[in-house]
């Protein structure tokens, strides 16, 4: 035997002596169930054992937790399994939406390579406040044009 099966025959030898014991000792014990209101009064249960009584209050206490938990348990479990199904399309949107997009293109930009020659060319004739203005205004196009290749 492995300690958990040593542990859960423990715990249950724990809780079913008191029990056994609460029987023997009560099991002569007759009640009447009686529900009492301020001008009137009905009898429910006459002559009833004690461990009976107390047994059947413990099985409509189980009953009625496990409907209302239940319930909440259901429900909550729906909720989960509504918004796991949202997150799977979303995330099956997302794939489709990068399976859909081109890669962006690794061409090598010719502006870039030219604008580095000729600007040490430029400066060193003394024309480099010519080409600045071309260079300044080609790079929000390039950048532009390197945006909606990655959308």
């Amino acid at each position: 035997m492995n300690a958990r099966r040593i542990a859960l025959l423990v715990l249950t030898a724990l809780v079913i002596a008191p029990l056994g014991l609460l029987y023997v000792q009560n099991s002569g014990t007759r009640v009447d169930l009686v529900f009492r209101l301020p001008g009137a009064a009905w009898y429910l249960a006459r002559d009833i054992s004690l461990p009976l009584l107390l047994g059947i209050g413990v099985l409509a206490g189980g009953l009625l937790s496990g409907v209302f938990f239940g319930t909440r348990s259901m429900a909550s479990g729906r909720r989960v399994r509504s918004l796991s199904r949202q997150v799977s399309a979303l995330e099956d949107d997302l794939a489709l939406a990068r399976l859909d997009t081109p890669p962006p293109s690794s061409k090598p930009k010719p502006a870039a390579a030219s604008a580095s020659g000729s600007a040490s060319a430029a400066s060193a004739s003394g024309a480099a406040a010519a080409d600045a203005p071309a260079d300044a205004a080609d790079a929000p196009a390039d950048a532009a044009a390197d945006f909606d290749e990655l959308i």
